[in-house]
């Protein structure tokens, strides 16, 4: 079944099986076809003893990507994990801004046992079954949303490092002690680092929290663009609040003081993004936030105005 999807000024995000298509109209009125040939997954390397079985400070590095049609013309996208090219660029093809978030074949070597990130995992059980991979899509022509992004956290100083991320380990999709992947994208910063709206967040609170008895204070903030997308971002291992939960945000408040709760053998906060549109939650990679992130906060100093190179 044909997939038809009309660019936003803010982020689309898909999943697709093998042989689907999906018709992507730009913001120009142009359309492209976009096919799903294949996908791919393998371990470059592990310390693991035993496949799919974690294995405290074990490392794996593996790659995944696919194969797409664009309009008649063949494009191979591939990434690497959890290496520096965690935190890659997306592809420019015919227009747009491709992000390859991810394929099921990791699943093949990998158990998801911490944290949601598998193509369609978040799908009922009427849904379909589990798609190939999951890709994010933007007009090459527009931002990833109108507005641009201020810093979450304080971002590291010269781009994100991978070692930055818990044990060198933790980004979106790395295997945690070697074996699972990981639902979200860890930084580590000292316990009480400050954290701030990226936007506007019209709801914000704890969805688990010490007080409920939950092992973990864990926030989940939401912001309702007027096309009518809904971008879900949540923060882990906060230590407090600094604001009352369900009042709104504006764009660089902090919210909360972070890490230092279940934060295990190093502080840091667990960041996660998630896209609500047309009746589907589809769960992306932080990285593309922060992506974002860098580029407003390197171009546009005041974190308000628009730099034309980068809208």
């Amino acid at each position: 079944m044909k997939i038809r999807k009309l660019a936003k000024d803010t982020l689309t995000a898909v999943e697709m099986e093998h042989g689907q298509t999906l018709e992507f109209t730009l913001l120009d009125g142009s359309a492209r076809e976009i096919v799903l040939e294949s996908t791919h997954a393998r371990i470059v390397s592990t310390t693991l003893s035993v496949p799919k079985k974690e294995e405290d400070g074990a490392m794996t590095v593996y790659r995944f990507g696919c194969r797409l049609n664009v309009d008649g013309e063949p494009f191979e996208l591939e990434r690497e994990v959890p290496t520096q090219r965690s935190f890659y660029e997306p592809w420019l093809i015919h227009g747009m801004h491709v992000w390859l978030d991810a394929v099921d074949a990791i699943f093949e070597f990998l158990l998801e046992t911490h944290g949601h990130c598998r193509p369609s995992a978040n799908h009922s059980k009427r849904s379909p079954p589990r798609k190939h991979a999951r890709f994010a899509l933007q007009d090459a022509t527009a931002r990833i949303c109108p507005v641009a992004l201020h810093p979450w956290c304080p971002l590291p100083e010269g781009g994100l490092r991978i070692e930055q991320c818990y044990r060198g380990e933790d980004c979106w999709l790395g295997p945690y002690n070697g074996a699972s992947a990981h639902g979200g994208l860890d930084i580590n910063h000292p316990k009480g680092t400050p954290l701030w709206a990226p936007i506007a967040i019209h709801d914000q609170f704890y969805f688990n929290s010490l007080a409920m008895g939950h092992n973990n204070n864990r926030w989940r903030g939401i912001h309702r663009w007027p096309n009518g997308a809904e971008w879900i971002l949540q923060a882990h291992h906060m230590t407090r609040l600094t604001v009352p939960e369900h009042k709104p945000l504006a764009k660089g408040q902090q919210y909360a003081d972070g890490a230092g709760v279940l934060s295990g053998a190093v502080d840091h906060s667990h960041f996660m993004f998630k896209i609500h549109d047309e009746g589907e939650t589809i769960l992306l990679d932080p990285w593309i936030l922060f992506w974002q992130m860098y580029h407003d906060v390197l171009c546009t100093p005041d974190g308000d105005a628009l730099c034309p190179t980068c809208s």
